[in-house]
């Protein structure tokens, strides 16, 4: 059992042990600080990915469900986001034909069958459009337990022209140029503060004659809608971002 003088020659050791742990204490919430954290605000606002920013696109389309020709349509587009949920644009692109499965059928019995007859189809040349854009749902999520990711969703409405292609029985018919408005929707996923993936689908509307008839004549051409895939990496400046107001 520890004797009273003993006591009372430790109290001294004890007294200052506890001075030192008040010591200590009273540093370590400095020492435990978050650097990243330290003198910011107390409600951080959300940074702005799209206000003010300039978008500039290479983007790859492609009609969808096409009887005789598919159309392929590289191109460029360039956006001018308003607000982060509002921005206006443009593209353009160049249409490549590509002939489905269908009209090669029909070419194949046309030549087994030595019948007068040569398939003509139309196609699209090349398409010019402005457009306005709303995305009313924006957030982020955190891809592959540690990558956030900013996306929205966006609906999309579009006015411009379209060149029309064919033989000379259609091009007579149909003309070389239609009017072409199309509405639309998709997503963007930002990868980073500067690259961007935009995949929308869009109906876009014009008049057009498909290809001519078994006869060889080319029907009055129908307005009507071409289902467009579209799919492409943004680029976006300023590089810096701006918080919310």
């Amino acid at each position: 059992m520890m004797q009273p003088c003993h006591v009372r020659k430790l109290l001294p050791l004890f007294g200052l042990a506890l001075a030192v742990l008040a010591t200590a204490a009273s540093f370590m919430p400095a020492a435990l600080a978050d650097d990243v954290l330290e003198n910011t605000p107390v409600v951080r606002r959300a940074l702005q990915y799209r206000t003010g920013r300039q978008e500039l696109g290479v983007v790859f389309n492609a009609t969808l469900g096409d009887p005789y020709t598919r159309n392929l349509l590289p191109g460029l587009r360039y956006d001018y986001h308003l607000l982060e949920w509002l921005s206006v644009g443009a593209d353009v692109m160049y249409g490549i034909p590509v002939v489905t499965s269908t009209a090669n059928q029909i070419r194949d019995k046309v030549h087994v069958s030595n019948a007068n007859f040569v398939m003509e189809p139309s196609s699209i040349s090349y398409m010019a459009t402005a457009h306005i854009q709303a995305a009313p749902l924006v957030g982020k999520f955190v891809a592959f337990g540690s990558l956030p990711i900013q996306f929205d969703l966006h609906a999309t409405l579009s006015f411009g022209i379209a060149g029309l292609t064919g033989g000379s029985a259609i091009d007579t018919v149909q003309g070389n140029v239609s009017i072409a408005p199309g509405i639309g929707g998709g997503f963007r996923l930002f990868f980073s503060r500067l690259v961007a993936l935009n995949v929308d689908l869009a109906d876009v509307y014009m008049k057009r004659t498909l290809a001519v008839t078994r006869f060889g004549q080319a029907q009055d051409p129908v307005f009507g809608g071409n289902l467009l895939f579209s799919a492409g990496l943004s680029f976006f400046l300023p590089p810096n971002l701006k918080r919310a107001d």
